[in-house]
C-alpha cells in the first residue's frame, strides 16, 4: 500500500468518477485504474463497485475509506509542519468560507492581508452550512469562516461580523397585495443545499409544507430568483442594488423574514499556527467591520 494509492482512492470519492480523478491529480485514467487494482488484488479487497455508471464504494471500500482519511490528515498536517519548519512562513493558508458570509468584506480584507503575505498562498473554497466546518474538521482547511459556531471544546471561535439574510422575491412575481406564508408555498423556494459530505447536512429558513428548488451555488440562487423562478433568503449586500431599484422586493410573513446572522472565524486550537497564520487569526478578528 501506497500514499499515491491511498491519494487516488480519496480523488475517486470526491471528483466522482475515475477520468475525474485523473485529471485532478493529473495522471491518465489507465495509471488510476491499475493504482485501485493492484491495491485491490494486494489486499483481496472490491474498493469500488464498477456496476453503476460512477463508481461506487463497496462496504469494505467505505470502512477502508474512513480509514484513509484519518491517514491522510494525519499526513497533511505532518507535511504542513515540515514546510513551516523548513521555511519559517506556511507555503500556503487554506479557508473556506461559507456563502452567506459578507464576501466581499472579507475578500477585501485578504487582499490587503496576502499582498504583504507574497510568499504564502491562499486557497479559498465557498461552501454552504455544515460544508464550511466539515472542510476544518476533515483537515482540509486552516480556517472557516461560518455563522454555524462550532462548541466543540477543540475549536476556538472568535466572532467577526454580521450578515443580513433577507428573503426576496421577483416584484413582477407578486400578484397579491398581501404576502402570506400560504401565498408563499404557491411558488418555489430557491434552497442553497448543505455542502457536507459526511456530516448531517443542516437547513435554516425552509418554509414548511412548500414547493421548492435546490441548489449548490448562492450566485444560481440569486439569478434563479431574479429570473423569477422563485423566492428565497440572500445576504442584503448581494441583493442591495435589485432592492434598491425595486426589481426584488423584501418577503416579510409571520414565518419568513429577515435574519441576522452572526460569523464566525474558527480553527482547530489542537494544529499549531504558523506565523502568517497566528497574524491573520489576529488581524481578521480587529480588522474587519463589526455591523
Amino acid at each position: 500500500m501506497t500514499l499515491e494509492q491511498i491519494l487516488t482512492i480519496e480523488a475517486i470519492v470526491l471528483h466522482g468518477s475515475f477520468k475525474a480523478a485523473a485529471d485532478h491529480l493529473h495522471k491518465s485514467q489507465p495509471s488510476i485504474s491499475m493504482a485501485i487494482k493492484k491495491l485491490e488484488e494486494e489486499y483481496q479487497l472490491t474498493l469500488f463497485s464498477r456496476d453503476e455508471y460512477r463508481p461506487t464504494l463497496t462496504n469494505e471500500g467505505r470502512i477502508f475509506y474512513e480509514k484513509a482519511r484519518s491517514v491522510l490528515k494525519e499526513f497533511r498536517e505532518l507535511e504542513i509542519t515540515a514546510r513551516q519548519m523548513t521555511k519559517g512562513e506556511e507555503v500556503e493558508l487554506r479557508i473556506s468560507i461559507d456563502a452567506v458570509s459578507p464576501v466581499s468584506v472579507i475578500l477585501k480584507f485578504l487582499k490587503r492581508f496576502f499582498a504583504t503575505h507574497p510568499n504564502t498562498k491562499l486557497m479559498l473554497s465557498f461552501e454552504v452550512l455544515n460544508g464550511t466546518l466539515e472542510r476544518l474538521i476533515d483537515g482540509e482547511v486552516d480556517f472557516a469562516i461560518t455563522p454555524m459556531s462550532e462548541t466543540d471544546q477543540a475549536f476556538e471561535t472568535i466572532h467577526l461580523t454580521t450578515t443580513q439574510l433577507i428573503p426576496v422575491m421577483k416584484a413582477d412575481l407578486v400578484k397579491t397585495k398581501k404576502l402570506t406564508d400560504s401565498v408563499l408555498r404557491d411558488y418555489n423556494q430557491i434552497i442553497l443545499a448543505d455542502s457536507a459530505r459526511r456530516l448531517t447536512k443542516a437547513t435554516t429558513g425552509v418554509l414548511e409544507g412548500g414547493k421548492s428548488i435546490t441548489l449548490s451555488e448562492i450566485s444560481f440562487k440569486k439569478e434563479m430568483i431574479l429570473q423569477g423562478l422563485g423566492w428565497g433568503g440572500l445576504p442584503l449586500e448581494m441583493v442591495k442594488n435589485e432592492l434598491s431599484k425595486k426589481i426584488l422586493i423584501p418577503i416579510k410573513t409571520s414565518l419568513i423574514k429577515e435574519r441576522t446572522m452572526h460569523i464566525y472565524l474558527v480553527r482547530d486550537q489542537r494544529k499549531a499556527m504558523g506565523p502568517v497564520a497566528r497574524e491573520l487569526w489576529n488581524k481578521m478578528s480587529g480588522e474587519l467591520v463589526k455591523r
